[in-house]
């Protein structure tokens, strides 16, 4: 099973939550507060973020607040930045993945782009780059209601990276700079996942992604996530608990 549909989560997400002014767009999220002096969120905090389940480290932008996923038992968090009423973000995820290798990453972002076109038109780039000193794949996205996204996807020994930064087009050159600066700071961590461990991350993704089309009334969607999730573990009593809601529709 492949993670293109990790991708349409992100962008789904992060559009929600940039364009209705929402904290965040996923549930599940626990929020604090980074102290915000004038003109310090323009660069890197001092400080390095590590995250709880041993993922990565990151230097955040300074002063940007932070929600973490403490129930995902994948490694997640979000950076966040009010500009007026729009939202900047910066998300990281660490999580296991069943990639063979670089060459089957970049075709899974190919075919992400696919989908994510023919859903919500807009104009998709796929690039070839480095990142923290790995190689990578950025995905550029700009959907027509001005929603603009700068994505990394990288592989470091068994684990599975995205960090996306999106926010309104008007924002996303101001930010960018700072946000790829951030980006590069990434430290993997070796995790030495087990089989069980990279199950679960899968189901909470297919979890989070049926969530997400129920709560915009993509049932049809939702229902395909949820039978995806199914089919990694099928007595998952949360999946079926939203397979029969969804069925009953």
């Amino acid at each position: 099973m492949t993670r293109g549909i990790a991708t349409l989560v992100l962008v789904c997400a992060a559009l929600l939550s940039t364009m209705s002014g929402c904290s965040h767009a996923e549930t599940g999220g626990h929020s604090s507060s980074v102290t915000r002096p004038q003109l310090m969120h323009l660069r890197l905090a001092n400080s390095v973020y590590v995250d709880p389940k041993g993922f990565f480290t990151i230097r955040p932008p300074e002063g940007w607040t932070m929600d973490e996923y403490r129930s995902d038992p994948r490694g997640k968090v979000d950076f966040n930045w009010r500009a007026g009423p729009k939202k900047v973000q910066l998300k990281v995820i660490g999580a296991a993945h069943p990639f063979t290798g670089f060459g089957a990453l970049l075709q899974d972002c190919r075919n992400a782009v696919e989908r994510l076109r023919t859903r919500y038109g807009g104009t998709y780039k796929i690039e070839k780059t480095r990142c923290a000193g790995r190689n990578a794949v950025v995905l550029l996205t700009s959907l027509p209601n001005g929603f603009k996204q700068y994505q990394v996807q990288l592989l470091a020994a068994d684990t599975y990276y995205t960090l996306a930064y999106g926010t309104d087009k008007h924002l996303y050159d101001k930010y960018l700079p700072l946000a790829k600066a951030a980006m590069n700071t990434l430290e993997a961590l070796p995790k030495g996942i087990k089989p069980d461990e990279a199950r679960a991350h899968i189901v909470a993704s297919k979890i989070r992604l049926a969530r997400l089309y129920k709560g915009v009334g993509k049932n049809k969607w939702a229902l395909t996530a949820v039978n995806e999730g199914l089919g990694v573990e099928a007595s998952n009593p949360e999946l079926r608990q939203l397979k029969q809601e969804l069925e009953e529709r």
